[in-house]
């Protein structure tokens, strides 16, 4: 992963109280990590943080369209995502996973990445099924030529005499 310095948040040149942070997510921002399934997208993400003296309070807000691939065409639409995450930063003596909403983090520690926080958080809204929505008629917007060469595939399938002997032994015991 690659790292950015608009994404660190300035822990210690910070003064008690809120502040406001603005962040967009794109190409460029998803490209910073390898592997990732996700390569475009345009992402707004509101961070409002509230520093308090023993710990810090982000609010995240985020609002956007991950370009992915659909499950059942696999070609590339935009997928709308809309959600909202907090976190807490402790300070403690050393960096330490609480839970998924907590962190312990050194107070040593002058600043704090949050890349990684909003990859994770923009991932996580993607829905576990992303296939094309339909349009207003109520008609998929999947390739229909993609749809067509699958339904083909699907009936010309032959079974293997060799699962069916197999089944037949399951029947048998």
């Amino acid at each position: 992963m690659k790292h950015s310095r608009e994404y660190l948040l300035p822990i210690d040149g910070l003064s008690l109280g809120k502040h406001a942070f603005r962040f967009e997510l794109d190409h460029a921002f998803y490209g910073m990590f390898d592997y990732s399934e996700i390569e475009n997208g345009k992402v707004d993400v509101q961070l409002s943080l509230d520093k308090k003296e023993t710990m810090i309070e982000l609010h995240f807000t985020i609002k956007g369209v991950l370009e992915v691939a659909c499950d059942r065409c696999a070609d590339e639409f935009l997928e709308p995502i809309e959600g909202e995450n907090v976190l807490i930063l402790k300070f403690g003596e050393t960096f330490e996973e609480e839970s998924d909403e907590c962190l312990i983090i050194p107070l040593t520690q002058h600043q704090f990445d949050i890349s990684h926080l909003l990859y994770e958080y923009t991932i996580l809204l993607l829905p576990l099924r992303k296939i094309h929505p339909d349009d207003e008629n109520g008609k998929s917007m999947c390739n229909q030529e993609v749809i067509q060469k699958l339904n083909r595939m699907e009936h010309h399938d032959t079974v293997d005499p060799r699962w069916e002997s197999l089944k037949n032994l399951k029947t048998e015991n």
